[in-house]
């Protein structure tokens, strides 16, 4: 009934809906009738690196110029190391599929809360070693149960001392870092930065070696909560560099639109005052062209030509930059 205690229907349409339910012509679908719906809860987390994205893969870009370059100064290697991607994942799904040996170092990444790891897999422990005493770097295979030398914990604190610097670079423009040490071990159990059911963010910079059977990298590793924390920072950051591109690019669209004139030189004479101030109308001044004409901007010469023509026109053709050999 309405609020006029008028029925919403009239008998018309009742009989002609009880007709049409009789004779079946609704169907047997049913609508808004136990549908299949998952459980969703407003409340709950959702886990995803967003802007946090694009940051991690600028410094992972940054970390690895920076680190290619020490490895090849420091310890003369220069390896084939790929640029990270950032992915996201549960620590146990990434702890379990660490090989062992390698070196786990639990480090501290200031002002980041928590710890995070850099997980050196043996083979690149190994074929920084071969480089360093002349060898070709090629895969070893080793025992689980083995550990390192002592000759192979010096190669891991250098490497170790060279991504810390390197890091700290990598993260200077958004975030001014100090990487230390916490403490290390060659079983991935005992590294525990983050429960099992946690996010981290696995950033994995992979090494090619002549044996094409093995893959050794370098993961660096930082807790989803840590880069959380700092999501707004990272924001701010990345919004800056934008807005910084589109001024570069709007600068030099218009710089590109200043008009400068050339000017063509075919030679030079030496005047004294005297013959200068003694000089008249339709004089005839001789002098030795040089072989090839000098064009300048604003008084700075830039190109060597040769001056002809080109259909009724005078021209110059370009040959050589002035400056050719500094530049």
């Amino acid at each position: 009934m309405s609020e006029n205690n008028e029925p919403l229907l009239s008998s018309e349409e009742l009989s002609a809906i009880e007709k049409m339910v009789d004779g079946g012509e609704f169907g047997e679908e049913v609508y808004n009738v136990n549908p299949n719906a998952q459980p969703y809860s407003v409340a709950r987390n959702e886990e995803n690196l967003g802007v946090s994205y694009g940051a991690l893969t600028q410094i992972n870009e940054r970390f690895h110029r920076f680190f290619r370059t020490r490895m090849l100064t420091e310890l003369d290697y220069n390896p084939r190391l790929s640029t990270a991607t950032p992915q996201l994942m549960k620590y146990s799904d990434y702890i379990r599929n660490v090989a062992s040996p390698s070196s786990i170092n639990v480090v501290e990444l200031a002002p980041l809360k928590g710890e995070a790891l850099i997980v050196i897999h043996p083979q690149v422990v190994f074929s920084c070693l071969d480089n360093w005493y002349g060898g070709q770097a090629r895969s070893l295979s080793v025992g689980d149960e083995r550990g390192f030398t002592a000759n192979e914990n010096a190669i891991i604190d250098k490497l170790c001392s060279l991504m810390f610097d390197s890091s700290n670079e990598a993260w200077a423009p958004y975030l001014d870092v100090n990487v230390e040490l916490v403490n290390r071990d060659i079983n991935p159990l005992f590294a525990n930065i983050a429960g099992d059911d946690e996010s981290v963010v696995v950033n994995r910079f992979s090494i090619r070696l002549r044996d094409e059977e093995t893959e050794p990298y370098i993961d660096i590793v930082y807790t989803y909560q840590s880069l959380n924390l700092q999501r707004d920072l990272l924001s701010t950051r990345i919004q800056a560099q934008d807005a910084d591109e589109k001024w570069l690019e709007r600068l030099y669209t218009t710089v590109g639109e200043v008009d400068f004139s050339l000017l063509v030189s075919g030679g030079s004479i030496d005047l004294t005052v005297d013959q200068l101030l003694n000089l008249s109308v339709g004089e005839v001044l001789s002098f030795d062209p040089s072989e090839t004409a000098e064009i300048s901007v604003n008084d700075f010469p830039l190109y060597h030509a040769l001056v002809g023509e080109s259909g009724s026109k005078v021209a110059v053709q370009v040959l050589e930059n002035v400056f050719e050999e500094d530049l």
